[in-house]
């Protein structure tokens, strides 16, 4: 077996246990995270630079809470997943997404583990500040991660003050990635008991309404 499906085999079979949630890789996340890059990148590249951002990730938990991410810097989900980390940053985690609708990302690192996330989600990248926004809908939760390069030093002050529109950048960033992101949708969930008369199965697709006006 190469290095390489060895990493992407252990890790993707591991559950984070958080507070009673179990959140599981999806099993192809690393082959995703680059094998479109260069749309993603292509789709996204609009949006950098609003807001000072120079980093835009979008996270999706489906309904099975199976995670998958597209990132305009996709080395920075390989390296904490190849490395393992993924299992200790709380950005990862459901009940933390559904408890926190807005924090930087340092609020995610457990002490013990602190200064490791530090250096392979910001340093080693340059980034100055990161910060996520967490909403749910239905039964998919969706996360945008944000960071900058700026030197700013009121940038957590910044970032408070344009919430709404930064939770509007990233829905217009769902927006015109949805459509790769389809391609991934779990085929088959079962429906509650008792849906008599009915498919037994489903394929939820998160869909997002989005005013640009």
């Amino acid at each position: 077996m190469k290095k390489y499906d060895l990493i992407k085999s252990i890790n993707s079979s591991v559950t984070l246990h958080n507070n009673d949630s179990n959140v599981i890789l999806h099993e192809d996340i690393l082959d995703i995270l680059f094998k479109h890059k260069e749309e993603i990148y292509r789709k996204l590249i609009d949006l950098r630079g609003t807001f000072l951002i120079d980093h835009i990730a979008i996270k999706i938990i489906d309904p099975n809470n199976k995670i998958l991410i597209f990132s305009i810097t996709p080395s920075v989900e390989y390296n904490l997943i190849v490395q393992g980390l993924w299992k200790h940053d709380k950005s990862f985690s459901l009940n933390f997404q559904k408890n926190n609708s807005f924090y930087i990302w340092e609020e995610a690192y457990p002490e013990k583990y602190f200064d490791e996330l530090k250096s392979i989600k910001e340093l080693k990248h340059g980034f100055t500040f990161g910060f996520n926004l967490s909403k749910t809908i239905g039964s998919f939760n969706l996360t945008y991660s944000f960071a900058t390069r700026s030197k700013n030093n009121k940038l957590l002050e910044y970032y408070q003050s344009h919430i709404n529109e930064l939770f509007a950048l990233g829905d217009y960033g769902y927006k015109l990635i949805h459509n790769i992101y389809a391609n991934y949708c779990n085929p088959q969930f079962n429906l509650p008991t008792g849906a008599q008369n009915r498919n037994y199965y489903e394929k939820p697709i998160l869909k997002l309404i989005v005013n640009n006006k």
